[in-house]
C-alpha cells in the first residue's frame, strides 16, 4: 500500500478504492455518423427503422418534432419512389428532390444526436447505436484494451492486456448502461491481476462491462465498455 500512496501523487489510502469507483469524463470530440444505403427502396426502410429506434427513445425527449418532419418526408420520398418506377416523364427528378430533403432532416437528427453523444462521452457509442446510427472519435476513441468471454454457463472472464506493471484492476458490470447508477449495482471485487471471473449470470441476457487500472502512471480512465450475451 505504501508502494500505491507514493506513485498516486499524495492520494491518501481511503481515497484509492472511491476514486476507482467514480466514473471519468472522457473529453474527445465525437462525430456521430449514419451510414445510409445509396438505393432508395433501402434508403427508405432505413430511415424508418431510425424513425422506429428513436420514437419514445429516452435519450432523444426533444427530437420530437425533427421525428415527425423526417416521417413526413420519407412518406414523400416513398410515394415519389414508386411513381417513379413507373418510368413516367419527370418523376425521376421529383423522386430526387424528395429523396434531398430526406437527407436533409436526417443530417439535422444527426447534429441533435451527436449534441447528446458530447454531453455524455463515456456512453456515446451506445446512444449513438440506439439511434442506429454510429459515434467516433475525432483523434481516436478510448481503445479497448480488455475483453469479456463466455467459459461456462453463466460465468464470464474479464481480462486487461495492459503491458505494464499495475497495482490494481477495476471492473464494473450493468444490464442497463444507459442507467449510470446501474454500474454499482453489483459490486466485483477489485484485483492485482488483469484477470477476473464473474459468476452467477443469467443465461442469455445481455451485460456490460467496463475495466480501469491503477499503475505509476496513475488511475485510468475507464474504458469503453464492451457486452457479451451470457451463456
Amino acid at each position: 500500500m505504501k508502494t500505491i500512496v507514493k506513485k498516486s501523487a499524495g492520494i491518501i489510502p481511503g481515497m484509492i478504492f472511491f476514486l476507482a469507483m467514480v466514473p471519468t469524463v472522457i473529453v474527445h470530440k465525437i462525430v456521430v455518423v449514419a451510414k445510409l444505403p445509396r438505393s432508395v427502396d433501402n434508403l427508405i426502410i432505413k430511415v424508418y427503422a431510425i424513425l422506429k429506434a428513436m420514437t419514445d427513445n429516452a435519450w432523444f425527449p426533444d427530437a420530437s418534432s425533427l421525428l415527425a418532419e423526417l416521417k413526413m418526408k420519407n412518406d414523400k420520398l416513398l410515394a415519389a419512389q414508386n411513381l417513379a418506377k413507373t418510368r413516367e416523364l419527370g418523376k425521376v427528378k421529383f423522386r430526387d428532390t424528395a429523396k434531398y430533403d430526406v437527407l436533409n432532416v436526417v443530417s439535422e437528427l444527426i447534429a441533435h444526436v451527436q449534441s447528446i453523444c458530447i454531453h455524455n462521452p463515456d456512453l456515446a457509442v451506445s446512444i449513438a447505436e440506439s439511434a442506429l446510427f454510429h459515434a467516433r472519435g475525432r483523434g481516436g476513441m478510448p481503445k479497448q484494451k480488455f475483453s469479456v468471454k463466455n467459459i461456462a454457463s453463466g460465468r464470464v472472464q474479464l481480462r486487461g492486456s495492459v503491458t505494464y506493471p499495475c497495482y490494481a484492476h477495476y471492473w464494473i458490470m450493468s444490464n442497463n448502461p444507459l442507467n449510470k447508477a446501474s454500474w454499482y449495482i453489483t459490486i466485483i471485487p477489485s484485483t492485482t491481476k488483469a484477470k477476473t471471473i464473474v459468476t452467477g449470470l443469467v443465461p442469455g441476457e445481455r451485460v456490460y462491462f467496463r475495466h480501469r487500472f491503477l499503475s505509476n502512471h496513475g488511475l485510468s480512465d475507464w474504458e469503453q465498455m464492451i457486452s457479451i450475451i451470457v451463456t
